[in-house]
C-alpha cells in the first residue's frame, strides 16, 4: 500500500468513526428531548396529541412486522386492538384483575386469533389476503357490537364499556394527568423499535424479506416462508393487543365502532405505506407527519366532513406511491445522510488541519 492509499484509508476510517459518533450524539439528544418534553409542554391538549402520535407510531411499527417485513397487506389489525382493550377492561371491571395483567392476557388471546387468521390467509396472495383480513375484522366488530354477554363476560354491545376513574396510580394503570401515559407509550415505542431493529438483523428478518419478495425462490432454498410469516403475525398481534389495553386505560371508554373500526386498520396501513413499510424509521416518520393532520382535520372538519383525514391520507398515499414508492423515509434518509456526511467532513478537515 502506497503512502497516498494509506492516508486515504486512514481518512476514511476517521470519517466513519466521526459519523458513528455523530449518530450516537444525535440519538442521545433525541432521547433527552423525548423524555424531557413533558417538562416543557404542560398543555394537556398538546400532550394528548403527542401521546396519540406515539400510540400510532407504536401500532404501525407492530403492524410493520407482518405488513412490512413479510410483504403482505393486513387490513384488519383493529381486531387485535379490540381484543387487548376488551380483555383487560372486562377482567378489570368484572374480576378486579390489574390492567397490567389483563394486558398480557389480551396479548395471548390476540396471538391465538392472529395465528388462526394467518393459517388460512397466508396461502392467499395480493388483494385476496387484504380482503380476507378486512372481512374478519368487520365480522368481529359486528359480533361485538351485537352481543351484550359472551358467556359470563359483559361486552355491553354497542354501548361500550366505561372505566370509572376511581383508583388512580401505577398499579391500576390510571392517572389524573397525561404525563404518565406519555412516558408509558414512549417506553412501549422504544421497546417495539428495538425489537424491530433486532428482528431486521436476525435470521427471521432475512426469512421474512426473502419470503415477501420472492416466496417461491425462498421456499426452493429451504426457507419455511409460512412459518416465518406466522411467527411475525403472532408477534405483531401480541404487540398490537398491548396497545389496545393502553388506549382503553388512556381514554377510559371503549366501544366497537371506535376501537375495532376499519378506519383504524386503514389508518395504520396508510401511515406505514406513506412513511415507508419494511423500514424501522418509516412508521414513526409516517405517524409524526400524518397523525397531526388527522387530529386537526377532526377538530376543524369533524362535524361537517367526518372521515376527511382518510381522504387526505388517500391523496397523500397516491402522491407518495407515484413519486416515492418506497415511502417518505427514503428521501428523509438521504437528507439525513447528507447532513451527517457534511458534518463529518467538517470535523475531519479540522482534525487534519490541527494535526498538520
Amino acid at each position: 500500500m502506497t503512502g497516498k492509499e494509506s492516508m486515504e484509508s486512514a481518512e476514511s476510517m476517521a470519517k466513519a468513526v466521526i459519523k458513528d459518533t455523530i449518530n450516537k450524539v444525535l440519538l442521545v439528544a433525541l432521547g433527552v428531548l423525548a423524555f424531557g418534553l413533558p417538562l416543557v409542554v404542560d398543555s394537556p391538549t398538546w400532550l394528548h396529541i403527542i401521546v396519540l402520535i406515539y400510540y400510532y407510531a407504536y401500532l404501525t411499527t407492530s403492524w410493520n412486522m407482518v405488513g412490512g417485513f413479510a410483504g403482505v397487506l393486513p387490513l384488519g389489525h383493529a381486531v387485535f386492538i379490540g381484543i387487548g382493550a376488551y380483555a383487560s377492561t372486562i377482567l378489570s371491571l368484572q374480576y378486579g384483575v390489574s390492567p397490567w395483567l389483563g394486558m398480557l392476557v389480551g396479548g395471548i388471546l390476540a396471538v391465538v386469533v392472529g395465528v388462526l387468521i394467518g393459517l388460512p390467509t397466508f396461502k392467499m396472495r395480493g388483494a385476496y389476503f387484504a380482503l380476507a383480513t378486512i372481512a374478519f375484522a368487520e365480522g368481529f366488530r359486528v359480533m361485538v357490537e351485537n352481543i351484550d354477554y359472551l358467556g359470563p363476560l359483559k361486552v355491553n354491545g354497542p354501548r361500550g364499556l366505561q372505566i370509572p376513574p376511581l383508583n388512580t396510580g401505577l398499579a391500576n394503570f390510571m392517572f389524573t394527568g397525561k404525563a404518565p401515559y406519555y412516558y408509558i407509550i414512549l417506553l412501549m415505542l422504544i421497546a417495539v423499535l428495538a425489537l424491530t431493529w433486532f428482528i431486521s438483523r436476525s435470521k427471521l428478518g432475512y426469512y421474512l424479506n426473502a419470503g415477501g419478495e420472492e416466496p417461491e425462490a425462498a421456499m426452493a432454498l429451504g426457507v419455511n416462508v409460512s412459518r416465518a410469516k406466522l411467527v411475525a403475525m403472532a408477534m405483531s398481534s401480541f404487540l398490537t393487543a398491548l396497545a389496545g389495553t393502553f388506549y382503553a386505560q388512556f381514554s377510559l371508554f371503549i366501544h366497537p365502532r371506535s376501537i375495532i373500526s376499519l378506519d383504524t386498520s386503514f389508518e395504520i396501513a396508510f401511515i406505514a405505506l406513506i412513511g415507508g413499510r419494511g423500514s424501522i424509521a418509516g412508521p414513526v416518520l409516517g405517524a409524526l407527519l400524518l397523525r397531526p393532520v388527522s387530529d386537526f382535520s377532526r377538530i376543524y372538519f369533524g362535524d361537517t366532513l367526518p372521515g376527511m383525514h382518510l381522504i387526505i391520507y388517500g391523496v397523500v398515499l397516491i402522491l407518495v406511491m407515484i413519486y416515492q414508492p418506497r415511502g417518505l423515509q427514503e428521501p428523509f434518509a438521504r437528507l439525513y445522510d447528507r447532513f451527517v456526511n457534511s458534518v463529518a467532513d467538517m470535523f475531519k478537515k479540522r482534525v487534519i488541519h490541527e494535526n498538520s
